[in-house]
């Protein structure tokens, strides 16, 4: 389902985390083959379990890599493709900051917006054993980087 050529493979679904990564392939500016898999059967193939054996999307082939994971990808294709500007140089401080606001968003965000949808936030007694803490000490720190106060935010 992919090969080594600098053609960018995109498994997605309309509705799922693949939004994001279709975003940031826009953003990029290369192009790339989207292959739309179903919920159920496709995503559980063999031939696409051999990509990510996870059977979730997103997903992308890439020079023979195969990356999955939202943020990962886009971290990915940010560095795969520096002209598009999307992510401190290397040697650039801020990319430390850079790593940890979108990892922040995968981790802590993801995981406590996903925990209110489905009631099962840690309660307050225990909020300390959970990546997010609390619901509302994620939220507050989500506002005030949002708000300017982290570099490598867009304003």
């Amino acid at each position: 389902m992919g090969d080594t050529t600098d053609e960018i493979v995109f498994y997605t679904h309309p509705q799922s985390r693949g939004r994001i990564v279709r975003w940031m392939l826009e953003e990029v500016g290369q192009p790339y083959r989207t292959e739309v898999l179903g919920y159920g059967e496709s995503m559980k193939s063999p031939a696409y379990l051999a990509i990510n054996p996870m059977g979730k999307v997103p997903a992308i082939v890439h020079r023979g890599v195969v990356v999955t994971e939202a943020a990962a990808i886009c971290s990915y294709l940010a560095d795969a493709f520096p002209r598009a500007g999307l992510a401190p140089a290397q040697d650039d401080p801020l990319r430390g900051s850079y790593f940890r606001w979108l990892f922040f968003a995968a981790g802590p965000v993801e995981a406590a917006v996903s925990a209110k949808a489905f009631g099962l936030l840690a309660p307050p007694d225990k909020a300390g054993t959970v990546g997010y803490g609390s619901f509302e000490q994620m939220a507050d720190t989500l506002e005030k980087a949002a708000a300017g106060a982290a570099p490598w935010l867009p304003r």
